[in-house]
């Protein structure tokens, strides 16, 4: 490639990239947030603190899923129906806004735990907010 395209293609980058917009982290939560046995319905909702174009959901690093947004939602769903023991994994989001051009850091992970037994599930979280 002639050394003039390869500056003109680096000087858009640059332009580019300084009007990338620094977008604030999202939230991600846990519902229901203790208990998840296995057949049950968990829904991770990714908290927005401004509307985005869309929002995606990463299990372990890899994309799972998405989700175009309205330009009013703040909040994003994503429902995992009959949990089974490999969607036991740490999970994040962010997002994505058009205006100007910009991608949020990730959520601080949660990691979903998956459990054969109801009852037992409901001991392990009475144990961890009983340790220090």
């Amino acid at each position: 490639m002639a050394p003039t395209v390869v500056a003109l293609i680096l000087g858009w980058w640059l332009v580019a990239a300084s009007r990338a917009q620094q977008v604030p982290r999202p939230s991600l939560s846990l519902h229901p947030s203790q208990g998840v046995s296995l057949g049950d319905t968990v829904t991770l909702r990714c908290h927005l603190p401004q509307p985005a174009a869309w929002v995606e959901l990463y299990q372990d690093g890899l994309l799972r899923s998405y989700k175009c947004m309205d330009k009013h939602q703040v909040m994003a769903e994503f429902s995992l129906v009959c949990a089974k023991l490999e969607d036991a994994r740490k999970y994040w989001c962010q997002y994505r806004v058009l205006e100007p051009p910009g991608v949020s850091e990730k959520s601080v992970p949660i990691e979903l735990v998956v459990v054969q037994d109801k009852a037992l599930a409901v001991t392990t979280e009475a144990a961890k907010h009983e340790m220090p």
